[in-house]
């Protein structure tokens, strides 16, 4: 199902519900009445069964009033999104929505995470989804495809789009339906060798597992919606989750603690920290900062072997890993009482000099190829490792699902 409104999709479309901000979900909701987030993160009711009645009677009115219909046919859609990188590069990301079987992660449902998850979202959102039995918005995977489906996407440029606008950000959203069958088996046939890895959505994928688990049987239900991007071809852009901690352990003592273990260099003023963190040639560079200014860390891999071991080298290869493994329970045997994450390294710095936190952290970019060699490698990356940019908008497509027994 699509909005019936494709020329004010502007309007209709939100981000993804977990990157969606207090503030951002307030102005969502006053931007347009029919917008996806009354969906995807309703401000209905504090009481969540409550609020979860509320959702589907919005999608039911929806329905009845036109403001989403159904597709006349079973399709792919094809999703380009033209952005600007921050180093002024012209970037395009484009994939194919479509249903993806579930199963749990592994060699026979070739799907692969690559984030650890918890227990809390994936309750919420399995509350929601039995009183709103629908795909609101797809999660994102990335495969190796090695450029395989390109020529093909390339020329769709040559035919007219189902959507088309520009956000507030610059980047130019386009939606192709792709509906005839021998185009569908081809698309089909490309994406399945697999495997896919998840880069946005773990809580959505199992909560849709555990969703499909307790309905049972056959049914669309069986099927999670799902943005499929070729990493070996694509301009994917993979920013770091800095970190800001909280610990009983002051500063100066932290900073006292890791100059024992490994090279320490003070930042002055003038200095680009972040400049300095990019071009450092150690194994696992860190950018610490403080109230006072900022020091670069420069960790060896011998440090990582030593706490884990030779465990797979594609995870144990990996900043965060090394932080999170090997750092920090040296440097903070007495632990870490909170973190909060962010891609902003300004919103660090803000928690840091205004709210009380210890330190902030600040790690390096991955490269889309690391996410999908850790998820081949079995192992998986700290929670908030990657934060994949730009997002697959939520309210592009809709997909139904079975109901729960009654």
């Amino acid at each position: 199902m699509r909005y019936a409104a494709s020329d004010r999709l502007k309007d209709l479309v939100c981000p993804p519900y977990d990157v969606i901000s207090p503030h951002e979900q307030r102005r969502l909701h006053e931007r347009d009445p029919a917008n996806a987030v009354h969906l995807e993160l309703s401000q209905a009711h504090e009481d969540r069964d409550e609020r979860n009645r509320e959702v589907a009677g919005v999608w039911r009115r929806w329905i009845a009033e036109g403001t989403v219909t159904h597709d006349p046919t079973e399709s792919f859609y094809v999703y380009r999104q033209d952005f600007e990188a921050q180093d002024g590069r012209r970037c395009r990301v484009s994939g194919v929505i479509g249903a993806l079987k579930l199963g749990p992660y592994g060699e026979a449902s070739g799907v692969l995470p690559h984030e650890r998850t918890m227990p809390g979202p994936i309750e919420e959102r399995l509350s929601l989804m039995k009183a709103l039995p629908v795909n609101i918005s797809p999660i994102y995977s990335i495969y190796r495809g090695g450029g395989g489906l390109t020529p093909y996407l390339d020329d769709l440029e040559n035919r007219p789009t189902a959507a088309r606008f520009a956000d507030e950000h610059g980047t130019l959203h386009r939606l192709w339906v792709i509906s005839a069958s021998a185009e569908c088996d081809m698309i089909s046939k490309a994406l399945r060798p697999g495997p896919l890895v998840i880069a946005d959505g773990h809580h959505r994928y199992e909560t849709a597992l555990a969703y499909a688990q307790a309905v049972g049987g056959d049914g669309d239900h069986q099927s999670v919606m799902s943005f499929c991007v070729d990493a070996d071809d694509e301009d994917l852009v993979v920013f770091p989750y800095h970190r800001a901690l909280k610990t009983s352990v002051d500063f100066e003592e932290i900073e006292r603690r890791m100059s024992e273990r490994w090279p320490v260099e003070s930042i002055d003023n003038g200095t680009s920290g972040s400049l300095a963190l990019n071009h450092s040639s150690a194994d696992h560079p860190f950018l610490l900062r403080s109230k006072e200014g900022e020091i670069l860390v420069e960790v060896g891999d011998s440090t990582v072997v030593e706490q884990i071991g030779a465990r797979a080298r594609a995870w144990r290869d990996l900043d965060v890993v090394a932080l999170h493994e090997a750092v920090l329970p040296l440097v903070l045997p007495e632990g870490v009482d909170d973190l909060r994450f962010s891609k902003d390294p300004d919103e660090i710095l803000r928690l840091v000099e205004n709210e009380g936190w210890t330190a902030g952290v600040l790690l390096r970019a991955l490269h889309p190829a690391q996410v999908v060699e850790v998820a081949r490698s079995g192992e998986r990356m700290p929670q908030k490792a990657s934060y994949f940019w730009p997002k697959a908008l939520t309210g592009l497509v809709f997909r139904t699902l079975s109901r729960l027994p009654n």
